[in-house]
């Protein structure tokens, strides 16, 4: 029998391997890649390293409408931030509220809760205790230590308790 027979009528000879030519469930590259294939995998990895090195050394400060407060550890259980009328706590997080009108916010220490001079009692978290409404909320950003502030967004707080509480100190 002549070799002509037994070769395939497409491909070129020897591309398969006998086994794999019968029941074609496998393809066996038997050419060397050409250059284009190693410079092509070059470019694409100084491609990634130059956009990590990028993204590594890239200034990550937000920018407005967040303004920087100062670093985060001068904050303790409760501050005030008079040049924007937000008083922050921080309790697991920072959380910046509102301190704007009549309210006039202050941390006390003895039950660990937000009181005004009006008799309001708040959670640390801003929600609303004895029939008050819950405190509006600032989004806060900490980066490199750097605590920032949205004036300019607030959420609406957790659903106030309206089980009632007395304020634990004389504001």
């Amino acid at each position: 029998m002549s070799d002509e027979h037994d070769r395939p009528e497409f491909g070129p000879s020897g591309y398969l391997p006998p086994r794999a030519a019968k029941r074609a469930r496998k393809i066996v590259l038997r050419a060397p890649l050409g250059l284009q294939w190693v410079v092509g995998s070059l470019v694409v990895g100084a491609v990634v390293v130059v956009a990590g090195v990028l993204w590594l050394t890239g200034d990550d400060t937000p920018g407005e409408p967040w303004v920087a407060l100062g670093p985060v550890s001068e904050v303790g259980p409760a501050s005030h931030e008079p040049g924007l009328d937000l008083l922050l706590t921080a309790n697991g997080r920072v959380r910046a509220f509102a301190d704007a009108g009549e309210k006039r916010l202050d941390y006390c220490p003895a039950s660990r809760r937000i009181e005004s001079a009006d008799g309001g009692v708040w959670s640390l978290t801003g929600r609303g205790l004895g029939g008050h409404e819950s405190l509006e909320e600032h989004p806060t950003l900490v980066r490199d230590g750097v605590l920032y502030v949205d004036p300019t967004r607030t959420s609406s707080g957790p659903p106030p308790d309206d089980e009632p509480v007395e304020p634990a100190c004389a504001t």
